[in-house]
């Protein structure tokens, strides 16, 4: 196995082919360092400047000093440029009003372009050309001819090989590095002009399939590379052959580097690579800057569109994605019906629009109307964008694919991989002329397998669609500012509090609202925090809910002192931060009970009333288009089952608000109106008591609550069941008819989102 601190030749290996290493040597390679006099930051900002030219090849040197910085540069500078920020505080971003689309766009725009923009795309070929003058430059001819054994003649790798698990040439556990690099390096032999491989070596993966077009290569012109040659029993590969085959490699290689960076990074991690580099910043506002916006975004997701705010005759020059734009494109990404390139019409793409929920790692979806979804499309400034005469259909471009993706079981990445391993079971009948094509017929190419695409469109559909969490467990939670930023709380009570606000958003990947929060006060290593809830309630950093399982809640102001985003997209979050982790718990039970049910196919947390225009209850609620829905459960794309959830914090207008959004529904519509337990009863029910059909006499019981079953029974009576809702269910009454733990997974995958 790879020991990547015992010498720069395993370093070499890892950094030249990194879909042959284990996902642990890979996380290694991307934490080593080296002693330099150059700071760090400033050896970082001279690479990205420099990759961001967009004109190296693989005859310049790279820009690095060590030979783990070609790897671990090109994955760090793709992550810290996609999460640039050059605009705000310039004049293009303090033009538009403070709440804009515009300025929304203006941040981050190169994040929320869909794919890789045109400036990490630089990224990628910059590294490609680093491997390929490394591979040719910097290693010795053994380590030179084991890299063209891996790559051409390697070992019957397809008996080992699935697709979620392909073969690692360097992530073995029975054989010693040295014995491996001997039997490797013996098989090729170096000859003038690139390498020999006797012909009892040679399968399907000796020949190799074009490389991307765009990027240069020493054979510019794909149809002057020079054949293989026939000399005796073995097969001449020439070096220009070895480079088509090893960029094709390098590239999907790149895309593995950078998802694991942007899996293992955290927030501010990023934020610190962006503020050492401080010349890329600089470069990218100057390109942005530019006439030519698909100089920096190809395609262009831009809309000539004009603020009515803002002065007309104002400069704005700078290039960034139309938010309307992007919602069609990552639409586009989600779906399994709609293709990019492919004559679409406006009503089609429209319902398809309504049913997606980008992550909000995405911009938010908004396009509410057919007519805003028209315009956006009609002013397109890149002419990919086509349409078709007197129908209205477009085409739309499809982006450059993107690393930038939660980790997920299948990728092109390891597709590829697994694709390559297979091809050593291939035999290819081999003419007898002393000069041989190098090309594999198109059938057994990697990239145009059927399984290849699935692959593709599989990590675009995670790209909109996954969260990116913050921590894979509760236990793995680290603080997202500086614990000494905030001096009134102990680096304890900062983890703590973090823990749980990281929860109530959703943000831990193996934690759900429907679990206790009683270990939040743990540690690894079984101790507790050296916190007191007690003295956090009174300071006003925390409240307890009064349920039988504990869990707690902190405040808006505080989670946003502690770096935590509030998360307000629908299908992920409510609009307003106040939202108490009480209801919160409520609206990720009622989804678990609404998604077990059997005429369910699809659950969405926190949907937007607009979204159900082309379905067949839209007549009855089109007047509460710019309402919310706590949870609704769908068959066949048609609303099946609703549910609100109320607790005793809410106001009058609300809850009433609640009230009429259930009675709208048409009585096919199952409607669950839920509330924590009997206590949140009587303040509920007098925020109502003017409504009809809830002026009703309820006895109290100790403790100040009412008795659920008394309350349905009286609601029963008076008309509400069964007029404005179906059923009123408490918290314990839906644990109740929760599946067991080994069936949650099974109903929880066809929730928007992830609780």
């Amino acid at each position: 196995m790879l020991d990547l601190n015992a010498s720069d030749a395993h370093v070499a290996r890892a950094v030249v082919l990194p879909l042959d290493c284990s996902r642990k040597q890979l996380k290694h390679l991307l934490t080593l360092s080296g002693e330099s006099e150059t700071p760090f930051g400033e050896r970082l900002d001279e690479y990205c400047v420099e990759a961001l030219k967009g004109t190296g090849s693989p005859d310049d040197p790279p820009v690095v000093e060590f030979i783990h910085e070609i790897a671990t540069f090109a994955a760090l500078a793709a992550v810290r440029v996609e999460f640039a920020d050059p605009l705000p505080g310039t004049h293009h971003y303090e033009q538009f009003p403070e709440h804009s689309s515009e300025r929304r766009m203006m941040t981050r725009p190169l994040r929320k372009h869909p794919g890789l923009s045109r400036f990490t795309r630089d990224i990628r070929d910059h590294y490609v050309y680093n491997v390929l003058y490394a591979f040719q430059n910097l290693l010795p001819e053994a380590l030179q001819r084991e890299i063209v054994a891996v790559l051409f003649a390697p070992d019957a790798e397809w008996k080992a090989s699935t697709s979620k698990r392909p073969a690692r040439t360097y992530y073995f556990e029975n054989e010693s590095l040295s014995t491996l690099h001997s039997r490797y390096a013996s098989r090729v032999t170096q000859c003038e002009g690139g390498y020999e491989l006797p012909f009892t070596e040679v399968t399907a993966r000796t020949f190799i399939e074009p490389v991307d077009g765009r990027m240069y290569l020493p054979s510019p012109d794909l149809d002057d590379l020079p054949p293989f040659s026939r000399r005796g029993d073995t097969l001449s590969i020439p070096t220009e052959v070895v480079c088509v085959r090893l960029a094709n490699y390098a590239w999907h290689g790149w895309y593995r580097l950078v998802s694991l960076a942007y899996q293992t990074l955290s927030d501010s991690d990023i934020q610190r690579y962006v503020e050492i580099t401080p010349h890329v910043r600089e470069t990218i506002r100057d390109h942005l800057d530019m006439r030519r916006p698909n100089r920096s975004f190809v395609p262009y997701y831009g809309s000539a569109s004009q603020n009515p705010l803002v002065d007309p005759n104002s400069r704005d020059t700078i290039s960034r994605p139309d938010k309307r734009l992007v919602t069609v494109a990552d639409t586009l990404r989600a779906s399994s019906t709609l293709d990019f390139g492919e004559p679409i019409l406006l009503p089609e793409l429209f319902d398809e629009i309504c049913e997606f929920f980008p992550s909000p790692a995405r911009p938010s979806n908004d396009v509410t109307a057919k007519q805003t979804l028209e315009n956006a499309l009609e002013g397109a400034i890149d002419d990919r964008f086509g349409t078709a005469e007197m129908i209205a259909s477009y085409e739309i471009p499809e982006p450059v694919p993107t690393p930038f993706v939660s980790r997920i079981k299948t990728s092109p990445w390891k597709q590829y991989r697994y694709e390559l391993a297979m091809l050593t079971r291939e035999s290819l009948t081999i003419p007898g002329s002393r000069h041989i094509s190098p090309f594999l017929p198109e059938s057994l190419q990697p990239s145009t397998s059927s399984e290849y695409a699935a692959s593709k469109q599989h990590t675009e559909q995670a790209a909109v669609s996954m969260p990116r969490y913050d921590a894979t467990r509760v236990m793995s939670v680290q603080p997202l500012v500086d614990p000494s930023e905030i001096e009134e709380l102990s680096a304890h009570e900062i983890l703590f509090l973090t823990r749980v606000g990281l929860a109530m958003e959703r943000r831990i990947g193996t934690y759900s609202l429907t679990e206790s929060m009683a270990s939040f006060r743990d540690t690894p290593d079984g101790s507790e925090l050296d916190i007191d809830v007690a003295q956090l309630d009174e300071r006003g950093y925390l409240t307890r809910p009064k349920t039988p399982r504990t869990y707690y809640s902190v405040p808006w102001k505080v989670r946003k002192r502690l770096g935590i985003p509030n998360i307000s997209h629908d299908g992920w979050g409510e609009r307003a931060p106040s939202e108490g982790t009480l209801h919160r718990v409520g609206i990720d039970l009622l989804s678990l009970l609404v998604a077990s049910r059997p005429d369910v196919d699809r659950v969405v947390r926190y949907c937007d009333i607009w979204r159900l225009q082309s379905t067949a209850c839209w007549d009855a609620i089109s007047h509460l288009e710019k309402k919310r829905l706590d949870v609704v459960g769908f068959s066949q794309g048609d609303p099946t089952v609703i549910g609100e959830v109320e607790t005793k914090t809410g106001g009058k207008a609300g809850t009433q608000g609640t009230m009429e959004k259930l009675h709208s529904f048409p009585d096919q519509v199952d409607r669950y109106f839920v509330v924590p337990n009997g206590k949140h009863l009587p303040a509920i029910l007098s925020r109502l008591s003017e409504t009809e059909h809830f002026d009703v006499e309820v006895s109290r019981r100790k403790k100040d609550g009412y008795r659920p079953a008394e309350v349905r029974g009286a609601l029963a009576d008076s008309g509400a069941i069964g007029q404005v809702f179906d059923e009123l269910l408490t918290y314990r009454n839906i644990r109740s008819r929760l599946p067991d733990k080994s069936g949650v997974s099974e109903y929880s995958g066809c929730i928007v989102g992830a609780i």
